[in-house]
């Protein structure tokens, strides 16, 4: 199946999301966008879903243990890490964006059992946290957050990085932005797991 999804800028533009749905269970997604003349740089490409908050147990063979970016992996171990999701949330003042793993080749998000969902890419870089971005972003404070009613899941091929060269609004360095004017596409697949 294939669908176009038109995104909310100014100028236009749209991604093209195709699905396949293979005999064995595993679900294929590529992502494919056109770049637009006008645009600034995409924070990042990829797709987030959302899952019953029952699956918070978070398994990965990337880089980690600590979360990761663009220009903030190289102190970073490739290796098989775990951990709770509502553990994956940075320990900062002001909830932000973070919980991101660079270098993923899979992750599983499951619940106690070991029954959930396992995702796999190409060097991807993968989150899963209590909260959409949105929320994160309009909480000043950690009580400002929400309830847990889901855990958000972010399969992307990459992210552009967190920061300057100060903590006071400089931006990240060029090197870390994703391209402009290039097509950019991006492949994953997902499957069900269970406890072996």
């Amino acid at each position: 199946m294939r669908f176009v999804y038109h995104m909310p800028t100014a100028p236009a533009s749209s991604c093209t999301v195709t699905w396949r749905v293979e005999g064995d269970g595993v679900v294929t997604c590529t992502l494919h966008y056109d770049p637009v003349p006008g645009l600034p740089p995409m924070p990042e490409f990829g797709m987030l879903f959302k899952l019953d908050a029952d699956y918070d147990q978070l398994t990965w063979y990337g880089k980690g243990p600590e979360e990761g970016y663009l220009d903030r992996e190289n102190g970073l171990k490739l290796g098989i890490w775990q951990g709770k999701v509502g553990e994956q949330l940075g320990k900062y003042l002001r909830p932000q964006e973070s919980g991101a793993h660079t270098g993923v080749r899979w992750a599983r998000v499951t619940d106690y059992k070991g029954v959930g969902l396992e995702f796999r890419g190409e060097d991807m870089m993968f989150s899963a946290l209590p909260w959409t971005p949105h929320e994160i972003d309009c909480a000043q404070h950690p009580y400002e957050l929400p309830p847990v009613h889901y855990t958000v899941v972010r399969c992307a091929w990459k992210q552009m990085g967190v920061g300057g060269d100060d903590t006071w609004g400089s931006v990240p360095h060029p090197e870390f932005w994703l391209p402009e004017n290039e097509a950019l596409e991006f492949t994953f697949s997902f499957r069900g797991v269970c406890r072996e």
